[in-house]
């Protein structure tokens, strides 16, 4: 880079300062991982917008630890200054106070030599990716603790209830629905019994042994909940068929609770940076389960088939980072991305005469793109509706 143009980046980019990251710890920033260095001390030149900080701690046995990280809206010359706590292996949750910031501001020359550049040829990767994340979507979906965790932190379903237990010296029940049952569970009489109701109370002895954990209250991603039944309430049983169907419904209460419909766009592209870059497989799940409602929400296309023009692109950067076996289910031996998809491709098809232009040919030659390149076949065979519910009106 030209020094000139180099030092004008340094000065109106963002920069990330590190203190006391121990050598060998893994770093990395959205797309972009390094081992840690002695003279490391933070990032410079980092452009405007949403990143992905993240770090794992790194044994002497070259081990890594599970990654953790957090996302940050950068502006224009911002400085943001974290501390690592090597016995925690974790940063501080606390920033530093607005003097130390100030210090370091002042003499962020010095700091210069123990800074790394940004790689901005990951940078159209990393737009590409993230595009439709605005600053109010990161807030919304972030833990209430500002982190990201590959693995969960996971308490027991009494501790979540009360932190602290009636009895210190006494294991608290670990299923409030079982309290008081292990006992009698692991003494039942086998005289008389069959061999699978012998099975069944080994089973439930075993199962009262088994903690039932749940997340530790604000470590959670928020991402948005689908309704509990995918149909409102009172629905006729053609309604219910059809929303059975026809995922609109359970769209459009995620946007009601959005508050935008653009905002799906942001929730499918966070869910997937967080598996991705995260880690974490709650992403990936809720990534899955929301596109595959996308393609299938036929009304909602239709009233929002500008939202698709970028679904659709979306879709096709997504895809470039993760292996096609990948969207095979090893379960069921079926590639879920092709079926949602093909059902995507029906829907536009089924209203080509309803929908723009636009985003007819944009499909099309996505379809096209998709059937060259990994032979999936999209045509929509009688033996699919096969296994569908009847709709019966009452």
């Amino acid at each position: 880079m030209d020094p000139q143009l180099a030092l004008q980046a340094f000065e109106e980019l963002g920069t990330l300062v590190m203190l006391g990251m121990p050598v060998g710890t893994e770093f990395g920033i959205d797309m972009n991982t390094w081992n840690v260095g002695e003279k490391f001390k933070g990032v410079k030149m980092i452009p405007p917008g949403l990143h992905f900080i993240y770090y794992s701690a790194v044994s002497r046995q070259g081990e890594t630890a599970p990654r953790t990280g957090f996302f940050h809206y950068f502006n224009q010359r911002e400085l943001i200054v974290r501390h690592y706590d090597p016995a925690a292996e974790d940063l501080l949750n606390t920033d530093p106070d607005s003097e130390e910031v100030e210090r370091i501001r002042s003499n962020i020359r010095d700091f210069d030599r123990f800074l790394g550049p940004y790689p901005m040829d990951s940078w159209r990767k990393w737009i590409s990716l993230t595009q439709y994340i605005s600053l109010e979507d990161m807030k919304r979906m972030i833990p209430l603790s500002g982190k990201i965790s590959s693995v969960p932190e996971l308490m027991t379903q009494s501790q979540w209830k009360s932190s602290e237990p009636a009895n210190k010296n006494e294991t608290p029940p670990l299923n409030p629905e079982e309290e008081g049952t292990q006992s009698s569970s692991s003494k039942v009489e086998t005289s008389g019994q069959t061999q699978e109701d012998r099975a069944t109370a080994s089973f439930k002895s075993y199962k009262s042994c088994i903690p039932d954990l749940k997340p530790m209250p604000g470590t959670e991603i928020r991402f948005s909940n689908f309704p509990s039944r995918p149909y409102p309430d009172g629905a006729t049983p053609s309604e219910i068929t059809r929303c059975s169907l026809d995922s609109s419904y359970s769209i459009g209460k995620i946007v009601e609770n959005i508050g935008r419909p653009e905002g799906l766009l942001g929730e499918l592209q966070f869910a997937f940076i967080c598996f991705l870059v995260g880690q974490v497989w709650e992403g990936w799940e809720h990534w899955r389960r929301l596109l595959s409602a996308l393609c299938s929400a036929e009304a909602f296309i239709l009233e929002n088939h500008e939202i698709y023009l970028k679904i659709i692109s979306v879709i096709h950067f997504q895809m470039q980072e993760v292996p096609e076996d990948f969207f095979v289910d090893i379960v069921e031996n079926n590639n879920f991305l092709a079926e949602a998809l093909k059902m995507f491709f029906a829907n536009i098809s089924d209203n080509t005469s309803s929908l723009p232009p636009a985003i007819v040919t944009r499909a099309q030659k996505f379809k096209d793109h998709l059937t060259s390149k990994f032979e999936w076949s999209f045509t929509m065979e009688e033996d699919d509706d096969e296994d569908a519910p009847v709709i019966v009106d009452l």
